[in-house]
């Protein structure tokens, strides 16, 4: 059996792990990254552990540190980030800004895979996620966003894929659906929920 560094290296290495921030140490999920483990901590868990401290939605939690938490595109684009200093609110966005929202190119192909789909049915999502685009125009669960200019750029380090503006985080599927969507004239809501990551200067 692994030990816990063991297995932490079979996804990113030492320096990329020492250079990550305590706080994003101290967001690691009590999971076995092993296998899969019924004693693994549930989100619900993982997300009561963290309020105390954490201001961030479970819905956050569970579609981006939860499963991601050792993904290395994740921990090395965010895992700089001081989450003691964040804010997150969700905000709405019309079709227009969302098509101007930055994508890193390691996650280009999800977005373009789902935005050549030409009719619902064709969605590779939960039924309950296409009757959700067929009733409200929009995505059941809203995606992850970093509002990259709320922190300054003296806290964003070079290796980082850290553009400017708005950058998608998590949600890339969803983010092309909703293109396909719109391209196919299907019908789309006038605006769209998105969870926005925001430093806090105060």
């Amino acid at each position: 059996m692994l030990s816990e560094i063991e297995v932490r290296r079979l996804y990113i290495d030492d320096a990329e792990w020492e250079r990550t921030s305590e706080s994003w140490k101290d967001l690691k999920p009590h999971r076995d990254f092993n296998c899969f483990s019924i004693s693994d901590e549930s989100i619900e868990d993982y997300y009561l552990r963290l309020k105390e401290r954490f201001n961030i939605p479970k819905q956050v939690l569970e579609q981006w540190l939860y499963g991601l938490y050792y993904d290395r595109n994740c921990v090395n684009n965010y895992g700089w980030i001081d989450f003691d200093r964040i804010e997150i609110e969700l905000e709405s966005f019309s079709l227009d800004q969302l098509r101007s929202v930055k994508v890193i190119e390691d996650y280009r192909g999800y977005v373009e895979e789902g935005a050549s789909y030409i009719a619902y049915e064709q969605l590779p999502c939960l039924e309950k996620d296409k009757d959700h685009w067929k009733n409200h125009g929009t995505w059941r669960t809203p995606p992850v966003i970093l509002d990259v200019n709320s922190f300054s750029n003296d806290l964003i380090p070079e290796y980082s894929d850290i553009g400017s503006g708005m950058q998608l985080i998590e949600g890339h599927s969803r983010l092309g659906y909703l293109y396909a969507i719109a391209n196919c004239q299907l019908g789309l809501a006038g605006t769209h929920k998105a969870y926005v990551v925001k430093y806090k200067n105060a």
